[in-house]
């Protein structure tokens, strides 16, 4: 689809994915900036959607490359939920047909408070790598339940997605939140490769804000992911927190109409 975009609203849409391409290599999330700017320029509502996967696919691919480099990927849970994420966000996406999504909103308003109080609990929550105190058994579920749970989130609302993968995998497989900000980076991508396809083959993409996003959104997330690395916990929580905030707000402000 074509849509001309003019020379403000492509500096915008540059910047944009350049701090998304950041967040999303963080700590998942960056989503919750890149669509509404979609919005606020004046793409048609049925392509905001396309684009921005299409938009964010070689910036997640790099962001990975990255993480699976640094050796910073725990592969036996990360295997396991990839393809059941896949799987979700199908069952999620056709569940949306049938169920509003302000059920969903509602939930997740009184669920999100709970959660960002526990992790303020926790100061210590994902500094440390604990997967081997689990059993076999128990991460093989806690990552099927990854996949097949958050993966249908995201299928159904999709919002913040990102971000709860890597909670779930910071609280039920006990990662520390770098690698479980890799593994987050593997899940993503394999839901974002089906995705990204479906919308490619189906003519709701703009491709001239696809091409314009991707250069900086590659460069957002190639730094991004160095910066939670090098930093770990101590960048990645307060952003994660940040995140879950950003959330927040734009779910009281989609109910407030």
């Amino acid at each position: 689809m074509d849509f001309q975009i003019l020379s403000m609203q492509g500096a915008i849409l540059a910047l944009t994915f350049f701090f998304c391409g950041v967040i999303d290599a963080v700590c998942g999330g960056g989503g919750l900036l890149s669509m509404p700017m979609y919005m606020a320029i004046g793409f048609p509502a049925h392509v905001v959607t396309g684009t921005n996967q299409c938009s964010i696919f070689f910036g997640g691919l790099t962001s990975l490359a990255r993480y699976i480099r640094a050796g910073r990927i725990h592969w036996p849970t990360a295997w396991l939920a990839g393809p059941l994420a896949v799987l979700g966000a199908f069952l999620g996406a056709r569940l949306n047909l049938i169920m509003p999504e302000r059920i969903l909103e509602i939930i997740m308003i009184v669920l999100l408070p709970v959660v960002t109080a526990v992790i303020l609990m926790k100061p210590n929550f994902g500094a440390e790598n604990r997967v081997d105190s689990l059993t076999r058994r128990q991460y093989v579920l806690a990552s099927l339940f990854i996949g097949v749970v958050i993966g249908g989130y995201q299928g159904f609302y999709g919002a913040g997605s990102g971000t709860f993968f890597m909670l779930g995998y910071a609280l039920l497989c006990r990662l520390d939140l770098t690698t479980a900000s890799g593994n987050t980076k593997f899940v993503a991508f394999c839901a974002n490769l089906a995705s990204a396809a479906t919308y490619a083959f189906s003519g709701a993409v703009v491709w001239s804000a696809v091409l314009l996003a991707t250069v900086t959104n590659v460069a957002g997330s190639y730094l991004g992911a160095g910066l939670a690395m090098k930093r770990g916990a101590k960048l990645i929580r307060p952003m994660f927190l940040f995140v879950l905030a950003l959330l927040f707000v734009r779910l009281i402000m989609t109910m407030l109409g």
